[in-house]
């Protein structure tokens, strides 16, 4: 057997041997420490533009803010009113703002020289180009010789209070998005990594969003890629592709009709800028845009020069990213990437484009982040179609034998592209006090040891340690057959293993994510994690009722829960019966869910319930849905109580369970319920094949959701305080809604029952700044005399009143 090779790592600009005791666990040495790109030193102070470009022909009108301005043609519709034009620009400033002022970035070239950043309507006639006809789309583009923004007609809707579309918060944020790549686009540095310009870009929105509000969760749907398919590389667009290639850092290989579900938007994940940002401080990110000057189109061939990390630095940091990314070791991001594993475990890849021609699933793969193998003769094969890209990496479950107190497997690269250069090995293992255990990292062949000086955690009864295998490769250009490589080896457990585990185990949900990081030498100086959670929605008069030991069997054909598959015990049924008020604001009623009971019912602690247990919603067809459509942990629901996703116009109820305050919140889609309507669904949470579930019917009422003599109903949820700009009035039947408007803006008037029924909504159109006046004619609606609720609704304020009415 060769002797273990130890990983030079890279410190301080200088390479150094870091040695640890046969078995000890490793810790991961720091990088260099000004690994950022010093903004101010290098582009400079830039003061806010007071200049317009007037190079682009077919502008008819202008408006700018403080950094950026909106240019439109003659074809501008009258729906991108001027209220509408202000709320594009108040967004683009405040995010981009704080961007400047607070994360140190520098505004685009455009603005560098003094000159506003622009948006261009596309479409409206300008130079910018477009059709009327399209409608949809924002794009960064060049116009008059700078980066611009180009969006068309529907993500600049979106900015109008009266606009209907239902994604219209995601099209504003996407609007900031295309913003941000003409941000980056003024650094000199790697304006061609066409992966790295989307990965970076929503990394850089991700990172503004949880700094400016300090919350760590959300992360983007496409995040899931990186996560739940490990052995695709870092830099990889459009991901694992059909023929069992990798699409390459610039689509090479890409045809655009190739790509499989969910892995198809690799490029747009940005767990890697992650990591980076999160264990080597966020200008580690940035100093890829300063500092690369194009001499490489590509983000870890950049890394690897030597104004960089060098080669055997950029080595090690695919090493640590990848066992960092097996044991969710992220800081205050781990629990969104355990969502993001949630939302994706046991679900089906299949190839895209043979589901849309013909709605045949081919090209099959059922979702893990581990890696499935064959014993053959003590030696363990990799399943060939997942082992490694380049950069990536293979995580495989080994299960440790009772009574172990160290671990060893050794490890052997073959085949004809892996080789004792480029594959490394380790051994790792969350501990049950929350700490992530790694071996010292091996080189090529050789054994890999590790002491278990803390309890690993255990799933379905066994403890737990994870083989990991990473290829090192990163350099594509001049190389670029290596997206078509897969990289092979064999492991040979030796002591303390008493074979692999399931690779169809969703072993990570047993982690327990937290520890203390920040004594860890290569922690960075990023923001410290806070959360809050508060609630402002109205009792919801639940009625509850409880059984428990009923046998139920799921095909679980949607499930991400590898136990799904087999006959779970409902440990304890909750028959919840709620009242939710008709509200136009998507107000919540909320019911307790009793997690107390629900843990003692799955076996588990009440504080393990949202880290252990798999939330689910129960389709009709008695499978269970763990992807949601709502706020995690939740879904829409349509009538029937099947799940939807939100955008669906048939979405009508939804379920959302909030963790931190315990409580289920219930509420139902604006005006598509009726007084009286009744809805049933169910919900509940699995685990060590036990369910705990909740069936809760909902009925629609124009009555209080409380019994209790609280006052206010659910019309009044999201409002705070005395109204200030509405007056009300009434004669002989006539109801005067008089309102002021702090500035021009579209306006929506809607009139309630006491009880908080829509009786009347009107949508009143652009009104401008001033003193207005709407009526309501209860005489002609056959309204009888009672206590009614006026709410308007507009940009500046949101604000309701009562009033009582006798004819």
């Amino acid at each position: 057997m060769k002797q273990k090779k130890i990983l030079s790592t890279l410190l301080a600009g200088t390479l150094s041997l870091s040695f640890a005791a046969n078995g000890d666990s490793y810790t991961w040495p720091s990088y260099r420490s000004d690994l950022d790109y010093d903004t101010k030193a290098n582009i400079g102070i830039i003061n806010p533009p007071t200049e317009f470009n007037t190079d682009c022909n077919g502008v008819t009108g202008k408006k700018a803010g403080k950094w950026w301005a909106f240019y439109w043609g003659a074809n501008r519709d009258s729906r991108i009113t001027d209220v509408t034009i202000d709320s594009i620009l108040k967004k683009y400033d405040t995010d981009f703002g704080y961007l400047y002022d607070s994360l140190g970035w520098a505004p685009d070239a455009q603005a560098q020289d003094g000159k506003y950043s622009a948006i261009y309507y596309y479409g409206s006639g300008t130079c910018a180009g477009g059709a009327v006809s399209d409608t949809t789309g924002g794009w960064q583009t060049w116009v008059a010789g700078y980066t611009a923004v180009a969006a068309s007609f529907y993500p600049l809707y979106s900015f109008n209070t009266s606009c209907p579309y239902s994604d219209r918060v995601a099209q504003m944020d996407a609007m900031v998005h295309e913003g941000i790549h003409s941000m980056t686009n003024g650094y000199p540095g790697a304006k061609e990594a066409h992966w790295f310009q989307e990965a970076g870009n929503t990394w850089i929105q991700q990172d503004m969003f949880s700094r400016r509000n300090q919350v760590y969760s959300g992360m983007g749907f496409l995040n899931a890629a990186t996560v739940i398919a490990p052995f695709m590389p870092i830099e990889c667009y459009s991901g694992w592709l059909i023929d069992g290639t990798f699409g390459g850092p610039g689509a090479q290989g890409v045809t655009g009709k190739n790509q499989r579900y969910l892995l198809g938007g690799a490029q747009y994940s940005n767990i890697f800028p992650t990591f980076m940002g999160t264990w080597l401080g966020t200008g580690s990110v940035r100093w890829i845009y300063g500092h690369a000057y194009g001499k490489t189109p590509y983000l870890l061939e950049s890394y690897g020069l030597d104004i960089g990390l060098g080669d055997a630095g950029v080595r090690r940091l695919i090493t640590e990213f990848r066992a960092k990314l097996a044991m969710l070791d992220m800081k205050e991001w781990s629990e969104s990437i355990r969502d993001l594993l949630n939302q994706q475990f046991g679900q089906t890849s299949y190839w895209e484009q043979d589901y849309w021609d013909n709605k045949n699933y081919s090209y099959t793969w059922t979702m893990t982040p581990y890696q499935s193998t064959t014993d053959s003769s003590g030696y363990l094969i990799p399943t060939s179609e997942t082992t490694p890209g380049w950069s990536g990496a293979n995580v495989v479950p080994l299960k440790v034998s009772s009574g172990a107190s160290q671990v060893s497997v050794t490890f052997y690269p073959t085949g004809s592209h892996s080789n004792n250069t480029n594959m490394n090995f380790l051994l790792a293992y969350r501990a049950t006090d929350g700490t992530p255990v790694y071996s010292e990292p091996i080189t090529g062949e050789g054994t890999a040891i590790l002491n278990l000086d803390k309890i690993p955690s255990t799933t379905n009864g066994s403890q737990m340690v994870f083989a990991i295998i990473v290829n090192t490769e990163y350099a594509y250009t001049g190389n670029e057959n290596i997206r078509t490589y897969h990289y092979d080896y064999r492991l040979k457990p030796e002591t303390g293993i008493s074979g692999a585990g399931n690779a169809n185990t969703a072993y990570y949900r047993n982690f327990e994510l937290d520890y203390d990081w920040t004594n860890l030498s290569s922690s960075s100086s990023g923001p410290s994690y806070s959360s809050s959670s508060t609630s402002n929605s109205s009792s919801s008069s639940e009625n509850y009722s409880s059984s428990s030991s009923e046998n139920y069997s799921s095909s679980s054909k949607v499930s991400s829960s590898s136990e799904a598959s087999t006959a779970a015990t409902i440990a304890l049924n909750y028959n919840v019966n709620l009242k939710l008020p008709i509200d136009d604001n998507y107000a919540a009623v909320t019911f307790d869910l009793k997690l107390s009971e629900v843990a003692s019912a799955l076996g588990i602690s009440a504080s393990e319930v949202a880290t252990l247990a798999t939330y689910f919603a129960l389709e009709p067809n008695g499978t269970l849905n763990t992807s949601s459509t709502a706020n995690a942990p939740g879904h829409w629901f349509n009538a029937n109580g099947e799940v939807v996703e939100y955008a669906n116009e048939n979405a009508t109820i939804y379920s959302e369970f909030d963790m931190t305050s315990k409580v289920a919140r219930i509420g139902h889609y604006p005006n598509r319920v009726s007084n009286g309507n009744t809805y049933t669904l169910t919900q509940g949470f699995s685990y060590n094949n036990k369910l705990v579930t909740y069936t809760i019917t909902i009925t629609v009422t124009n009555e209080s959701s409380s019994g209790e003599g609280e006052m206010t109903t659910a019309l009044m949820y999201g409002l705070n305080g005395v109204a200030s700009h509405l007056e009300l009035s009434h004669n002989k039947g006539i109801l005067h809604v008089n309102y002021t408007l702090d500035r021009n803006d579209n306006v929506k008037v809607s009139l309630f029952t006491a009880y908080g029924a829509l009786v009347a909504s009107e949508i009143v159109g652009y009104k401008k700044a001033g003193d207005h006046q709407y009526n309501f004619d209860l005489n002609k609606m056959g309204l009888p005399s009672t206590t009614y609720i006026v709410k308007i609704s507009c940009g500046s304020f949101l604000e309701a009143k009562p009033i009582n009415i006798h004819k």
